[in-house]
């Protein structure tokens, strides 16, 4: 790998001094699935990229600065496997793009973040978390996973406590000198043996007259070679337009060469009557080798008269459906990792 990356990043060298990485690794990861999806009067059968995780091809770096001080940079861009597009919307590096400096005291990068609300979410939502078989996935606000200019803190681990900051700036060119559009949050894990939880809070100032407030709180603990989690999540407005609660559910299960993943969700609408949702998934993930797994399993989303959430993967869309339509998916899966 250090091999490839030297000789994609050996053009950078007559401007700048990329040749001078002590560590340079490319790696990513190819999934994509078939799937047969229903919902109502609705249904497809189709092939959609980013089941359990989303396709991507990254290049991650760092140089020794002395002191026990590195420089640092991450570049991540997402791809769609089954039409060879761009993900994130076609940007470049839609998935992570910073730089910065890892020290003893914690490490401090700049750019393209995932925030620390969303390591909240990925960390208790089993077989990968945020992916297809979890109902956290099915009813998260994805807009807030990612933040824009924003400069990020993570603390070394001290006594199994870690923490996360980040903040990122709105740069309104629209109204200058506000802070809409900014975005700070924050998270604080705990690890112990078997067991494992987080606390997180993010804060998204969309007007003059309202501020999105969003929390988790997950945790997890193995029981011989079972894995089990619980993961809250809350939303709330100063308008009181988007007021929910969600909770999920889950059990990880090694079974043969691979796992079973067991998940149930749950979301209430306190803005609007008569559109929760409850969801079930099952998923096996069948390992081939340390890097390539298939998988398989089935999903099903009870809408309320109002709700429309449907069964989307990591990457991979959901159908729309209907208000008050129940979703269906029976989908079967390959990932490779490089």
């Amino acid at each position: 790998m250090r091999r490839m990356a030297a000789s994609l990043l050996a053009p950078l060298c007559v401007v700048a001094p990329a040749c001078a990485q002590d560590n340079v690794t490319v790696f990513g990861v190819l999934d994509t699935y078939l799937e047969h999806a229903t919902g109502g009067a609705t249904g497809a059968t189709r092939l959609q990229s980013g089941g359990v995780s989303g396709s991507r091809l990254g290049f991650r770096g760092s140089e020794d600065l002395g002191g026990g001080n590195r420089a640092v940079f991450m570049l991540e861009s997402g791809i769609n496997v089954d039409d060879g597009t761009s993900g994130q919307g076609g940007l470049l590096f839609g998935r992570q793009a910073w730089v910065g400096v890892a020290t003893r005291a914690g490490d401090v990068t700049l750019g393209r973040h995932y925030s620390p609300y969303f390591f909240t979410l990925v960390t208790y939502g089993l077989g990968g978390g945020m992916g297809w078989g979890n109902a956290s996935n099915y009813f998260t606000d994805n807009s807030v996973l990612r933040v824009n200019n924003s400069v990020s803190y993570a603390s070394p681990s001290y006594a199994g406590f870690k923490a996360r900051v980040l903040a990122g700036l709105g740069e309104n060119t629209a109204q200058p000198g506000t802070n809409i559009g900014n975005i700070h949050s924050a998270s604080l894990q705990y690890d112990s043996g078997p067991f494992s939880a987080n606390a997180a809070l993010e804060t998204r100032k969309t007007t003059a007259a309202n501020t999105d407030r969003f929390y988790a709180v997950g945790a997890s603990y193995v029981v011989g070679t079972v894995k089990a989690s619980v993961l809250a999540q809350s939303r709330r407005d100063d308008l009181d337009a988007a007021r929910n609660d969600a909770l999920e559910l889950g059990l990880l299960i090694p079974l043969g060469p691979g796992s079973l993943l067991l998940d149930a969700g749950r979301l209430r609408n306190r803005s609007v009557a008569d559109a929760d949702a409850t969801a079930f998934s099952i998923r096996y993930d069948y390992n081939l080798s340390k890097r390539s797994m298939l998988y398989a399993g089935a999903a099903t989303i009870r809408n309320g008269q109002r709700s429309r959430f449907g069964i989307n993967g990591n990457t991979g869309a959901a159908l729309a459906v209907a208000a008050g339509d129940d979703p269906g998916s029976l989908v079967l899966g390959v990932r490779h990792t490089f």
